[in-house]
């Protein structure tokens, strides 16, 4: 029997495959008899019957687990010499897929990883272990309104003792006694992946994530330094310890470093985006507000090497360490809401490269347009205040905002775009000296109001 889209297995219609593993396959799948999508993994081999009744007694066991950071298993089976297992499918990106355009900012990646540890904890709790733990088993879901919401998938059910290992601990490499642990170990190895987008190398001690992503503070460094370390007896003694410490980290942004040579990646990135959005841009509140090259903005203190940095900002890092948690790591990584990628732009939305910085400093990342379109981040070089002018587009609403993390003012409206389609803008400014110097712009494919009511709400600002 081939399994592919179409296949039934349990009730279940196979709908897309979201893997490309040999061993196993998951798909999306239809639920035989409710209005609704589960994830559907199959076995590509029965195995022998040891393995076949391993798999049905840890599938009933996973079934009685429930948590909020835990896909839930709903269902398992074995159909013409196939195991498979249903468990909920939470709709959503992975952090493998973060991880690979550059890697996640180090706050976003706190909570990605204390929410999975919790989860991973109580697998481990029912007596389980996942085994294979690794960024492409997390997944993040954003939820209007609220925080994302983090799922960890897969409980080790549909694996053999002979299916490879993304990231193995040294003792299970030796071919020594293995507990949660080696899980532990895992799940730190995810880490590090998630902050510098590059996975550690198999066999080698996993290095310092600072060294590969400047912006990683020296705190979370030892927690993956703990996590990852070759004797178990050395690591935390659980899940729970590793989201307690990664939390207590907070993921605040290292110093950025300074400024070094680098050309802009994504050339293309801000004509594409010109044909959605036009040029819409409001009138800045900066004396001589024409653009002219200006000098560099002063580095911070703790600098790290300029090849370091040519990975990440350029002469625009300023404006990426004003705003740690809306804009990613790197111009490739992923950012809040899934902005990916980013480029410097000028006032046309025209690309312009990283080196050459300019008096006013403009980052344009594109979103997944759900409802987002583009987040544009403008930013005075000399840090000179900024504040709302007469716009460009019609402005529907404003209000005064206030949080724990400041305050400022929103203004929300539309605007036509080149080819006449209406087009939401919100925008939003501040009042603290950190942040008082810059714009965030953003646009969607919906009404401004909307983009208060939905976006907003959880925006990291």
């Amino acid at each position: 029997m081939t399994v592919g889209e179409g296949t039934v297995l349990g009730g279940y219609r196979l709908e897309r495959r979201l893997d490309n593993a040999t061993a196993t396959a998951v798909f999306v799948a239809r639920h035989p008899t409710m209005d609704r999508s589960d994830e559907v993994t199959v076995r590509s081999g029965g195995g022998d019957e040891g393995f076949r009744a391993h798999f049905l007694r840890t599938a009933e066991l996973a079934a009685r687990l429930r948590h909020p950071n835990l896909a839930t298993v709903v269902d398992a089976g074995e159909q013409d010499g196939r195991l498979w297992l249903a468990s909920t499918h939470v709709d959503g990106v992975d952090a493998g897929q973060m991880a690979e355009r550059g890697g996640v900012d180090a706050a976003r990646a706190v909570r990605i990883v204390a929410a999975a540890a919790r989860g991973l904890d109580e697998v481990h709790r029912a007596g389980l272990r996942h085994g294979d733990v690794k960024p492409a088993d997390i997944r993040v879901a954003e939820r209007p309104g609220a925080t994302e919401h983090v799922v960890l998938t897969g409980y080790g059910i549909a694996r053999a003792a002979t299916d490879p290992v993304t990231f193995p601990a040294p003792e299970q490499t030796a071919g020594g006694p293995v507990d949660h642990r080696a899980d532990v170990y895992a799940l730190g190895c995810t880490l590090y992946q998630m902050l510098t987008g590059v996975a550690p190398v198999r066999g080698a001690p996993v290095p310092p994530p600072s060294q590969s992503n400047p912006w990683v503070p020296a705190a979370l460094d030892a927690v993956v330094a703990r996590a990852t370390a070759p004797h178990p007896h050395d690591r935390f003694p659980d899940c729970a310890a590793l989201a307690a410490a990664v939390e207590a980290t907070g993921g605040a942004s290292a110093a950025p470093p300074v400024r070094s040579r680098r050309r802009a990646t994504v050339a293309g990135l801000a004509l594409a985006l010109v044909l959605v959005i036009g040029v819409a841009v409001s009138i800045w509140a900066v004396a001589g507000g024409e653009d002219r090259p200006a000098p560099d903005p002063a580095p911070a203190a703790g600098t790290r090497s300029p090849e370091l940095q040519a990975a990440l900002w350029g002469s625009y890092a300023y404006v990426a360490e004003a705003f740690p948690n809306l804009l990613p790591v790197s111009v490739a990584g992923i950012g809040h809401a899934e902005l990916t990628p980013c480029t410097a732009v000028d006032a046309n939305l025209q690309a312009v490269s990283l080196d050459v910085p300019e008096r006013i400093g403009r980052v344009m990342c594109l979103g997944n347009g759900e409802p987002i379109i583009s987040v544009v981040v403008e930013c005075a070089a000399d840090r000179t205040r900024t504040s709302p002018q007469q716009a460009s587009w019609v402005v529907g609403g404003g209000e005064r905002w206030s949080r724990p993390t400041g305050s400022g003012q929103l203004r929300w409206g539309e605007f036509r775009n080149t080819a006449g389609a209406s087009v939401g803008r919100l925008e939003v400014f501040f009042d603290d000296a950190p942040r008082n110097f810059c714009r965030v712009q953003v646009n969607g494919r919906t009404s401004g109001a909307e983009l208060r009511a939905r976006w907003w709400p959880g925006a990291p600002l």
